[in-house]
């Protein structure tokens, strides 16, 4: 009895410490920002816990996720991010899958990596934006020495340098910020980035569950050129069950490498003799 009456003591405890562990939350959401978990679609406001490989959408107002004072992230309207990985443990490197729209990312004394349909930024430790779409990928060096990559191309980037694709050219190019991007860039972007205060339920407040997804919630994702396409198939493939969307995806991508084994399995050989 003892012995089981100690058990049960080390369990509470052990519980209560893995409440009581950091936690990456969405403290700041103007507007409640759509939420693509899994396969199905959430609405998510201020105290959400951000997940492993959750998509973020903003829709007309910002956003701000943070993984403890280290790591902070900003989203302006209208962007599309996946959370590769934002751990609030301190020393795990920061990884985004921008598809769309702008982000500020903060990490202090841990790696970041911001991955667009063009380019890949890495930031040693400082603090970065970048924008994706509309025709321009770009990335603004605003703290710390960084890294920008495209087809081949690295270029090293001083603080307060800017990297963006030529349109003309479809090469890397530095400079100053042009005027376009800096009107563009959302207003609070111009701020350094800072933890919010006094976020109610911060971690322990629940995303509300709106549907399954449907394709059109996903088709931009399911044709980008991002890495996590790759996960997208295991990810996305129970959603095969639902007739209209099976349709559209076989419709827009039926023939691609990653789905078409999916959609149409190879049939095995008949080996009988008969």
């Amino acid at each position: 009895m003892r012995f089981r009456f100690l058990f049960a003591c080390l369990m509470l405890v052990a519980t209560a410490l893995r409440a009581e562990e950091p936690r990456t939350v969405l403290t700041l959401a103007d507007q409640p920002l759509r939420l693509i978990r899994g396969a199905a679609v959430y609405k998510a406001g201020s105290g959400v816990a951000v997940q492993k490989d959750d998509i973020l959408e903003t829709e007309a107002a910002g956003a701000q996720v943070e993984a403890g004072a280290d790591a902070i992230v900003a989203l302006g309207p209208q962007s599309r991010v996946l959370v590769a990985n934002l751990a609030a443990d301190g020393k795990s490197p920061v990884e985004l899958e921008l598809l769309q729209g702008w982000a500020k990312v903060y990490a202090k004394g841990r790696r970041a990596v911001v991955v667009t349909p063009a380019l890949q930024v890495t930031v040693p430790s400082g603090s970065t934006i970048v924008h994706a779409g509309e025709g321009l990928d770009a990335v603004f060096a605003e703290e710390g020495e960084q890294q920008v990559a495209r087809a081949g191309t690295v270029l090293k980037l001083a603080t307060e340098q800017y990297a963006g694709i030529d349109a003309n050219k479809q090469q890397l190019a530095t400079s100053r910020p042009p005027r376009a991007f800096v009107s563009a860039m959302p207003p609070a972007f111009r701020d350094h980035l800072a933890r919010v205060p006094g976020v109610r339920n911060a971690g322990k407040v629940a995303p509300v569950k709106e549907r399954d997804a449907a394709y059109a919630d996903v088709d931009d994702w399911l044709a980008s050129t991002l890495p996590a396409r790759r996960r997208f198939v295991a990810r996305f493939k129970p959603r095969l069950s639902d007739p209209d969307f099976r349709k559209q995806l076989d419709r827009k991508l039926g023939q691609s490498p990653d789905w078409k084994p999916v959609l149409y399995p190879a049939r095995r050989p008949d080996n009988g003799l008969f």
